[in-house]
């Protein structure tokens, strides 16, 4: 007899509604899951086409929770887009690298949390900010605060941090606009202390 045989056929068996209110039920159920128990819910319950029988297997807060953070996310996208970025190649050319593969430079540094960039249809971009053509290098106080907010393993949220206005800083400045500015590394360094403190 075959089990896995078995047990799948009994799955497919069951109606949309009884699958997921039973795939709800283990993952609620799997510690190992709890990290990701409420987003991987409330993302097969707000699919365009579920039926409410499925939709009614996840609680309301968890959808209400979900939406609201997809739509943080994807205005604090829209907000990064706004601002230059740069390729790969165009990072080896502002800081004249000599490496025949022009994508390593860009992709040493992002591995080291030195700089921030995320991928976008299969390519790495990288707000521009970071780097300072007139040195040809990535400016200091970017790289410290990146590899501090951990940006190798959160890109969009470090991002989103350089460049959205702060409300430590006047007239809607960014910390990206004080380390562009130059002078201001305290001031940077304490903006991002305050981060983490929260």
């Amino acid at each position: 007899m075959n089990i896995d045989h078995d047990l799948d056929a009994e799955l497919r068996a069951l109606p949309d509604g009884a699958f997921f209110t039973l795939l709800a039920r283990e993952v609620d159920r799997r510690e190992s899951m709890s990290s990701v128990r409420d987003a991987l819910l409330s993302l097969v319950a707000s699919g365009p086409t579920l039926s409410a029988s499925i939709a009614s297997a996840v609680p309301t807060h968890t959808v209400t929770e979900a939406v609201t953070r997809a739509r943080i996310e994807t205005s604090a996208r829209q907000q990064i887009f706004e601002h230059p970025h740069l390729e790969a190649n165009d990072i080896a050319e502002v800081l004249q690298s000599r490496d025949k593969n022009r994508r390593s430079p860009a992709s040493r540094l992002r591995e080291r949390s030195d700089i921030v960039g995320y991928e976008i249809g299969g390519r790495f971009l990288y707000p521009s900010f970071q780097f300072d053509a007139a040195t040809a290098k990535v400016r200091p106080i970017v790289s410290e605060v990146n590899q501090l907010l951990d940006a190798k393993h959160d890109p969009w949220g470090v991002s989103s941090w350089w460049l959205s206005p702060s409300g430590w800083l006047e007239d809607g400045q960014s910390p990206a606009d004080l380390a562009t500015a130059g002078g201001h590394e305290d001031r940077i360094r304490a903006i991002a202390h305050d981060l983490l403190a929260d």
